[in-house]
């Protein structure tokens, strides 16, 4: 799925997000819905991980979506 759709979907969308990332904040969901970097930079922040792996969980959660 890409980030258009998701965006589209994201009152539904954002749920699975903190399922996925529990330490992700309502805040972080805001700036998150701007697009996949902010994502990847709020999972960077939150879990201590670098870049690169980031990418990796949130490629693979979007490719979960369908």
């Amino acid at each position: 799925m890409d980030w258009t759709h998701i965006r589209t979907e994201w009152d539904e969308v954002g749920r699975y997000l903190q399922e996925r990332w529990g330490r992700l904040s309502d805040e972080d969901l805001v700036v998150a819905r701007a697009g996949r970097n902010e994502l990847i930079g709020c999972i960077e922040k939150r879990y201590k991980i670098e870049r690169g792996l980031a990418e990796r969980h949130v490629d693979g959660w979007m490719n979960s979506l369908g």
